[in-house]
């Protein structure tokens, strides 16, 4: 009973934390991801209107919230099934979503473990993860598709567990409800068709069961499958081209960082270490990453350990938890972009690898163990606060807003970089805005004359997060990449040195918006600036903005 109080409590503080700071936006939809799916369902409407038109993503965290929230607004004659009603609720559906994950760990290292305080620590070590903190203050479908993850496996493991003493109803029971959730995955980001000949395996692995019951076993599965994902994304069968259309150029994407502008951050970044590095450093950061660490090798020290027969290897569930995960981190791990939500249905993995360690640790018959346990703990109890306290700082973008509209008088030209969210994000009417095509090639002459003739006009130059100034400086040399941009390069250096002159005109840095993870007592304070992460870490809730001056603007 006292554990189950004690899961309640590690599923509430999580609830807390995803929650904690969920309006960091102030309903301005700052997340183009989030942005775009909320567009979507809003051109959706039960039951008359259900053709999303877009299948970048799967439909069925779409279906659930527009239908949920509808349902709400006829039953409380309330206005959430709105463009900015649905924001809210979104970020609410996420943050439940996440919390589940939680529960889902707690199960599965219980069963893989049979050790409650195993499965507890698993559970608060990914509930105060920031990463999928972070994550479920969006609403965004990788933390979805990271529950339905989680949950499968889980399914699976006991589907490996049971005794064939239940007949094959119980199987097929069984069957239906992973070819339902294999169905939602697929229904929510076409990734997860990466884990179908996994799910196939494993039913035709199944010990105590014959050939043609596993072989009926998986023809059910892959029927129910078929069944569900229509229902749960209809128009992907009804509107079989656009739906192929669309997920190929996410697999185009996907192969070559080169296709569209904003991914240009990953050339020449290295497979699998840049996730890794991202993760270590801020997905988990170095806490709970070194506890994973500790957890992999007794993990592996451990089923060594077990001397299991090769003839049944396979049917350890142990290590049929392993290489479900493995499967994924490979095959995701060497995508050429390398986006960290990619890697969200890892966190659970690491949480358990990460719990065990941390139960080892604790066991170590060293009399420092007791300092180590606690302390690492305490650690990443800092870590947290330290990165929680984004949502308690007023977000950059909205800063910066309020700092254009109170010192930038109207009328006043200002010039933005194209592929970015513009600034102001409110009043814009009142300013001439001047578009500058910076991803635009060739980088040359030509180009560059336009630039300079816009940036003549300009009487301010807003730069709204590091996503063109960071990989387009890094893409100077035209000998080692296949795309380059020496001059733009150049411009920005020049820029950020103060020392970037058009005729008699300079542009000078008037004003920044940085908001890194910090923690503050008295007089004492830790910052941890986070520019080297992946942009995709800091580009949505807390961006540094630049803002530059023509010193030959006069008011």
């Amino acid at each position: 009973m006292a554990n189950n109080r004690t899961l309640h409590l590690i599923l509430l503080f999580a609830l807390f934390l995803r929650l904690f700071g969920i309006g960091w936006d102030n309903g301005f939809h700052l997340h183009p991801d989030e942005r775009m799916l909320i567009m979507v369902a809003d051109r959706i409407h039960f039951f008359d209107q259900l053709n999303p038109n877009f299948f970048n993503y799967g439909t069925l965290p779409i279906y659930i919230l527009k239908g949920s929230l509808e349902f709400i607004d006829w039953m409380l004659d309330s206005r959430l099934a709105t463009y900015d009603g649905m924001l809210w609720g979104g970020r609410v559906f996420s943050a439940a979503s996440d919390v589940l994950t939680v529960f889902f760990i707690y199960q599965i290292a219980r069963i893989l473990f049979k050790k409650k305080p195993v499965a507890l620590f698993s559970a608060t070590l990914y509930a105060i993860a920031f990463f999928p903190i972070q994550n479920s203050h969006f609403f965004v479908v990788d933390v979805f598709l990271t529950t339905l993850t989680t949950l499968l496996i889980y399914l699976i493991i006991k589907y490996n567990q049971i005794a064939d003493d239940r007949g094959q109803f119980g199987n097929y029971i069984y069957i239906s409800f992973i070819a339902l959730i294999f169905a939602a995955m697929l229904a929510t980001k076409f990734t997860a068709i990466i884990f179908l000949p996994f799910i196939s395996f494993t039913i035709l692995i199944r010990q105590k069961t014959r050939l043609i019951q596993k072989l009926r076993s998986l023809l059910i599965f892959y029927l129910l499958s078929l069944i569900f994902f229509f229902l749960f994304m209809p128009y992907a069968i009804m509107d079989i081209g656009k739906y192929i259309s669309d997920i190929s150029a996410q697999m185009r994407m996907n192969s070559n960082p080169y296709i569209f502008p904003y991914t240009l951050q990953y050339v020449g970044t290295l497979p699998y270490l840049y996730y890794l590095k991202n993760i270590f450093l801020w997905g988990l950061g170095p806490f709970i990453s070194l506890t994973v660490i500790v957890g992999l090798v007794k993990f592996i020290y451990q089923s060594a350990n077990r001397r299991i027969k090769i003839k049944y290897l396979i049917f350890d569930m142990h290590v049929l938890y392993f290489l479900f995960y493995i499967l994924y981190f490979l095959l995701i791990g060497r995508s050429a972009v390398k986006f960290m939500r990619y890697m969200l249905p890892m966190y659970p993995f690491f949480a358990v690898l990460a719990g065990y360690g941390l139960s080892r640790i604790g066991n170590w018959k060293l009399g420092i163990r007791n300092y180590i346990f606690y302390g690492l703990l305490t650690l990443q109890t800092v870590w947290l606060a330290l990165f929680m306290s984004i949502y308690t700082q007023p977000n950059t973008r909205i800063t910066a807003n309020e700092w254009i509209l109170k010192n930038i008088p109207y009328g006043a030209s200002i010039a933005v970089e194209h592929w970015d969210d513009r600034l102001p994000l409110e009043g814009s009417e009142n300013y001439q805005m001047i578009e500058l095509p910076l991803y635009e090639l060739p980088d040359n002459k030509s180009k560059w004359l336009l630039i300079e003739e816009r940036l003549r006009q300009t009487d301010y130059i807003v730069i709204a997060s590091n996503r063109l100034y960071v990989p387009l400086q890094k893409l100077s040399d035209c000998l080692k990449y296949k795309v380059c941009y020496p001059k733009t390069a150049q411009y920005y250096q020049k820029l950020f040195g103060g020392e970037y002159v058009i005729d008699d005109m300079r542009f000078q840095k008037v004003a920044e918006f940085a908001s890194y993870p910090k923690l503050e007592i008295g007089n004492w304070k830790l910052e941890i600036p986070d520019d080297a992460a992946d942009e995709s870490f800091t580009v949505y809730d807390h961006p540094k903005i630049l803002i530059f001056k023509n010193t030959a603007f006069q008011l």
